[in-house]
């Protein structure tokens, strides 16, 4: 046997340990950890692994108290834990790089063609579209979502405390609204749908620069783009529906890509055409036959989930 457990392994190990340490366990939770440690050698030994840090260390992390925590905190309180195995060699692998951006240990997220709709504590309604993972920090000076990867729709609740959304490129601040925000990759991307928000980019100082309802924008750590008109089409996701109005095919194409599981690729003869209409985002096999129906084009499916199109 492998010295080191494999990956999933250790993090379901981690998961039973935070759970054991934040609160006794039940006997109902006694019998479920017993039958997870039974069900695999890697299982006992990723235990043992957890216990031999233990005795190296001395302790878990001094804030991880015997308390009932969030599903959000106990998911921190793994990736500590998780973190302290690579730092004393049992965990071979990086988790800052390569577990955190991508939003596995998020408090919400979705998969690839997957939406979510949540309600907060405070009243607000989140919407995750496809691909998308947010952490929730609710406190007593400010409500913050941080957007780790994707796109969500926010309608806010009603409490005294300001209320944020943060990307890697600043902030968001809401102000009474219900909008949009997306993480590219090397912008954000917000829209109004109503009243407005202010926009907070990392390297700006004392802006208050303000998006509006009907507007959208771009924005990096230093720059704000120019202003985009927004409405229902452009929020139909929320809906499951891509809405669009003489689009270049390449840039519909690329829209459906997001919901769609592999790789999806469109020629640049074929992508320079013009469409029009109202899809459906959790049938992309659907949308792509009804194009080939009605456009110039050919669709060939090299593997269930690779595609190419092609102009005739």
């Amino acid at each position: 046997m492998s010295s080191v457990a494999p990956r999933q392994a250790i993090e379901a190990a981690a998961t039973w340990y935070v759970q054991f340490q934040c609160e006794p366990p039940s006997p109902a939770q006694l019998q479920a950890w017993q039958r997870w440690l039974d069900g695999d050698p890697s299982h006992r030994h990723a235990w043992e692994q957890m216990e031999r840090m233990q005795q190296h260390l001395g302790a878990l992390p001094r804030d991880m108290s015997r308390r009932a925590l969030s599903a959000g905190q106990q998911r921190r309180q793994v990736l500590k834990v998780l973190a302290l195995f690579g730092a004393t060699g049992y965990l071979g692998w990086t988790l800052q790089d390569q577990v955190a951006p991508l939003g596995w240990w998020a408090d919400y997220r979705t998969h690839v063609g997957e939406r979510r709709s949540l309600e907060l504590a405070d009243g607000t309604q989140l919407q995750l579209n496809t691909d998308s993972a947010v952490d929730i920090h609710f406190g007593p000076t400010q409500r913050l979502i941080q957007l780790r990867r994707g796109e969500i729709m926010v309608r806010t609740g009603k409490a005294p405390q300001p209320f944020f959304v943060a990307t890697a490129q600043g902030r968001v601040q809401a102000l009474g609204t219900t909008f949009s925000v997306r993480q590219l990759s090397t912008t954000t991307r917000v829209g109004v749908l109503e009243d407005e928000v202010r926009l907070l980019p990392t390297d700006i100082l004392d802006n208050d620069q303000r998006l509006r309802a009907g507007e959208s924008v771009e924005f990096d750590r230093s720059h704000i783009g120019a202003r985009q008109a927004y409405g229902a089409a452009q929020a139909a996701w929320i809906n499951g529906q891509l809405i669009v109005l003489n689009a270049n095919l390449g840039e519909v194409v690329a829209e459906l890509d997001r919901y769609r599981p592999g790789t999806l690729r469109c020629e640049t003869q074929a992508a320079r055409l013009r469409v029009s209409g109202t899809f459906r985002v959790d049938d992309s096999e659907a949308v792509l036959a009804n194009l080939q129906a009605t456009l110039p084009i050919k669709v060939e499916y090299f593997t269930r989930y690779w595609a190419s199109i092609s102009r005739r």
